[in-house]
């Protein structure tokens, strides 16, 4: 479909925009207050009940604590033209440890409310229904692949989502089938059990689990040539000793372990990983335990359908759209919306919420969120995945398009 005909028509556009722009200072007061009270995966009771207090309070379906997860919910518009699919879009609202806001998710969490208030205002002319699901604890959490095992995606036909991206916004066009949008992630946590001994009195009756959680360090660094170059391995020392007198007796590491092809992580990274691990145990003697850190994040499947009908809402709504640049697309890092992706059509619109560089995960970018810029693009973002919703909602032959790539993508 060309590009011109793959956005909402002009009155559609017109009273999703309008009503959007009336709730600016609703929407970014909610940005401000999220991201003033930032929560941790799981935790993130204000965010839950102010989002949800505020769609209830627009006349949306709301149900809480979905999937048996207490600080998700869903928010239900039903579509006044009849039966037809059902489109979500997500909202995010953790934040990271330490740096609260350092990725931006009071932003997604804005965006996501105001998508749906814009489908409200043209609810009564389409058909299916819009389903605002609140997604928490996407920073480690796997927060959506809880709700996926809980049966809450069951019955929706897309899926649209958003993130902010430093200073770039990129909606590529013509998309290679076996293009992966994101890095496949699983986590582990590595621990070393020894035996104590006095260090200068007694060493020889000690066993040194820091020496083999070093060892593992240093195992997994000469590792690195040997795999594939968009293979990603990093970690942290959690416990290492207590007293440099006292022969370590428990030392533990938590590690990501990172690929854009989840097949290759699965099946090679993580198996030689931990070969070291075993290796590192029986320099020092010490006794390996190994538990889930982090569950496993499928790599993002992007849909050349949605992403052509982003890129159409965003130029009709006036946002500026970045040339892509060389190398891969899509994100470096890891989510668990690529699990979504994996179950149907999905796809999340990654914006520029700075003039300049903003690194994520960052203080810098926990300060960006919350300015004007910031606040601005994510309520332009709002319009994009409400217009949307709004084409696939009123579209079937649409609809077809992106359930056949997701087929060809997943197949």
């Amino acid at each position: 479909m060309p590009p011109e005909q793959a956005g909402s028509n002009s009155a559609l556009t017109e009273t999703a925009t309008k009503a959007i722009d009336a709730a600016r200072e609703e929407l970014f007061g909610i940005a401000l207050d999220i991201h003033a009270h930032p929560e941790l995966n799981y935790q993130e009771f204000h965010a839950a009940k102010l989002l949800s207090d505020t769609l209830e309070a627009h006349d949306f379906a709301v149900e809480r604590g979905i999937g048996g997860v207490e600080t998700a919910f869903r928010a239900t518009l039903e579509g006044g033209a009849g039966d037809g699919p059902t489109v979500a879009v997500l909202a995010e609202y953790d934040a990271l440890p330490e740096i609260g806001h350092g990725c931006g998710h009071n932003l997604i969490a804005m965006a996501g409310l105001g998508a749906g208030l814009g489908v409200q205002a043209n609810i009564k002319n389409l058909p299916g229904r819009l389903v605002v699901i609140g997604t928490p604890a996407e920073e480690g959490g796997g927060g959506k692949i809880k709700l996926l095992d809980a049966g809450v995606f069951d019955g929706v036909d897309i899926c649209l989502s958003s993130h902010p991206s430093s200073n770039r916004t990129v909606i590529p066009q013509d998309i290679p089938l076996d293009e992966s949008w994101s890095l496949a992630m699983v986590g582990f946590r590595y621990i070393y059990h020894g035996k104590a001994a006095h260090a200068a009195a007694a060493p020889e009756e000690g066993i040194n689990a820091l020496n083999s959680l070093i060892h593992l360090f240093t195992g997994i660094d000469a590792l690195r040539q040997h795999l594939r170059e968009d293979t990603r391995i990093h970690g942290i020392i959690t416990d290492g000793g207590l007293a440099p007198n006292v022969v370590p007796e428990f030392a533990a590491a938590n590690f990501m372990l990172r690929c854009r092809d989840r097949n290759y992580l699965s099946d090679v990274i993580v198996g030689k990983v931990l070969k070291i691990a075993e290796g590192a145990a029986l320099i020092s003697g010490a006794t390996l335990e190994v538990e889930p850190y982090y569950p496993f994040y499928e790599n993002v499947l992007p849909n050349g359908v949605l992403a052509e009908n982003f890129r159409a809402n965003a130029e009709a709504v006036g946002m500026r759209i970045d040339a892509p640049t060389g190398g891969r697309r899509g994100s470096g890092a890891s989510t668990d919306f690529g699990n979504v992706s994996q179950v149907l059509p999905s796809l999340e619109l990654r914006y520029a919420v700075s003039e300049t560089p903003v690194p994520s995960h960052s203080r810098q970018m926990t300060e960006t969120a919350i300015t004007e810029t910031a606040l601005s693009s994510a309520l332009n973002v709002a319009k994009v995945l409400s217009l949307t919703a709004g084409d696939f909602l009123r579209d079937p032959a649409r609809l077809k398009e992106a359930q056949a790539e997701f087929a060809k993508r997943s197949g």
